[in-house]
């Protein structure tokens, strides 16, 4: 049998970069198919096909896409394990050779099982007090070299057993069908378990403040990088501002369904949570997933993509896009107000799809035109006073310029510069405004509608055009009583400045009604084309 010195003398990491190479290839082609089949059957057959078979085929076509995810996660999982495990012996292997090699010149002896001794003694050398004197020179410095040597086959050593013991954490049952049922969950945390056998636990992963940089370190990565980060840290690349919008869903997609599993698992005091509450989260859960699986077939400027999703922050966020902003010719961010909460994003995506369709009918030449729902603050709410407070607003304000900040950034990979607009209603309003304020919102037109006050006296204040801030409120919307408040002054009183568009709707959530002039302004500034104006209001 080798010894551990021979074999590493003769170890060659090609052969593991190689196997890498397969899983990743594996990984690839999982990711492929579920695409494809996400966009080519799941997709289309979840937003058309019912009855008694739809009911009985459509959750085994979503374990399909959840297997193909596992596969997907495994696979990269075990390419970076490879990878890690072969470059750590190579450079064992390395400095093996030249502990060796220096030993050698030194005029000591190597055994094949990596032993350090000193040469036999030359006929006379014993009688010779220089020569003994150099001998004992040299047998001093025999430990050091046998210990760079012995660190080196340690070292390689430990590579192979953290190798092994990570590799056999993804040996599960976790394509198992009769074991679908925490599958992403098991295959996540067997991936977690293998990074920390191979002490990968907290890889560098930007924080997040500076699109910019977000995106300059992810097109640095090698595709098998990117692949990689994508698997095993789909939370946190997915909240990356700057990335792409394809990737971010892709990232998005995977938490949704890590969550769901759990939800789906588990029960309400694994979450700290009650039953209610319990029970919201998962229907919103499996609505949002239904939503989005259900645009999978259409073209893609109409395919839904998920940019955000945490069910567990308070009150919940997402994200949700309508048609991919990186790609559109028009592009609006809407940040809803008091009272949206997560299970409230169902019909948030179907709000802005209404949006879209609106701006659709507006444009010239066909433009694509994406439409992002926006709850990526923690909204107030009547019951507990903080309706009447700038505290939330304030602090959602720089995560909403960070996020048309990042759009901006990823849109220009795309050498496209699109029209974006900022809309908010109710105490969005604040939020957008607060955004504007503090620096500007790079975004070309602001909506405001039903807006209890935007923390500004004067649309100028919003670091934008004030003939591109636009100002909505129904006659008979409550919100016309405030005025002077926290928030600044009212929007829709004479003296803020801006422009009054025509609102023919009722009430503070009446804004986007079929068929109104309401709904169809907002399409119109949303395209880049004047809507209808209001009366100007007295000063």
């Amino acid at each position: 049998m080798s010894s551990l010195y021979e074999l590493l003398v003769k170890f060659d990491p090609h052969g593991l970069h190689d196997a890498a190479k397969a899983w990743t290839a594996l990984g690839q082609t999982a990711e492929s198919t579920g695409r494809r089949h996400r966009g080519q059957v799941y997709g289309p057959l979840a937003g058309n096909w019912e009855g008694d078979d739809a009911k009985a085929a459509l959750p085994y076509l979503e374990k399909t896409e959840q297997h193909l995810n596992v596969v997907k996660m495994e696979a990269d999982t075990a390419a970076l394990v490879l990878n890690t495990v072969a470059d750590r012996m190579y450079q064992a292997q390395t400095n093996l050779t030249n502990a060796v090699k220096r030993a050698v010149d030194a005029g000591l002896n190597v055994s094949a099982e990596g032993v350090v001794s000193l040469p036999p003694e030359d006929k006379g050398e014993h009688n010779d007090p220089e020569a003994q004197k150099a001998r004992q020179q040299l047998g001093s410095e025999m430990k050091g070299f046998q210990d760079r040597i012995n660190t080196a086959l340690k070292d390689a050593q430990t590579a192979s057993d953290q190798g092994n013991t990570a590799l056999s954490r993804l040996s599960s049952n976790a394509l198992d069908p009769a074991k679908a049922a925490g599958a992403l969950a098991g295959a996540k945390n067997a991936a977690a378990a293998a990074m920390q056998d191979l002490g990968l636990v907290d890889p560098y992963i930007p924080d997040g403040k500076d699109p910019e940089k977000s995106a300059a370190w992810w097109k640095g990565l090698t595709p098998e990088q990117q692949d990689a980060y994508l698997a095993l840290h789909p939370d946190r690349i997915g909240k990356l501002d700057g990335l792409p919008t394809t990737v971010r869903d892709e990232a998005n997609r995977l938490v949704l369904d890590e969550k769901l599993d759990a939800y789906r698992t588990g029960k309400p005091s694994d979450f700290g949570i009650d039953d209610d509450e319990y029970k919201s989260r998962v229907a919103a859960l499996e609505e949002i997933k239904k939503k989005l699986t259900a645009s999978d077939g259409n073209p893609e400027q109409h395919q839904m993509f998920l940019l955000g999703i945490d069910p567990e922050a308070h009150n919940g966020r997402a994200i949700v896009s309508t048609g991919n902003p990186d790609k559109s010719q028009h592009t609006a961010v809407f940040v809803p107000g008091t009272g949206t909460v997560f299970a409230g994003v169902p019909g948030q995506m179907d709000h802005i799809r209404r949006l879209q369709k609106a701006a659709e009918d507006e444009t010239d030449g066909g433009a694509n035109v994406a439409v992002v729902s926006w709850l990526g603050y923690e909204t107030p709410n009547w019951l507990d006073g903080t309706v009447a407070e700038t505290d939330r607003g304030d602090a959602g304000a720089p995560l909403l310029r960070n996020f048309t900040k990042g759009l901006r950034v990823a849109e220009g990979d795309n050498g496209l510069c699109s029209h974006l607009t900022l809309m908010g209603h109710s105490y969005g309003t604040y939020v957008v405004g607060a955004a504007a304020r503090d620096g500007g919102a790079n975004v070309d037109d602001i909506i405001a509608l039903g807006s209890p006050g935007m923390g500004v006296d004067k649309a100028s204040e919003l670091n934008i055009d004030p003939r591109h801030v636009w100002v909505g409120t129904a006659k008979d919307d409550f919100i016309q009583t405030f005025t002077g408040t926290v928030f600044g002054e009212g929007p829709q009183n004479g003296v803020f400045g801006g422009q009054r568009i025509e609102i023919d709707t009722s009430g503070h959530g009446g804004y986007w009604d079929r068929a109104s002039e309401s709904l169809d302004n907002q399409g119109r500034i949303i395209a880049g084309r004047p809507p209808t104006l209001a009366p100007k209001p007295p000063r």
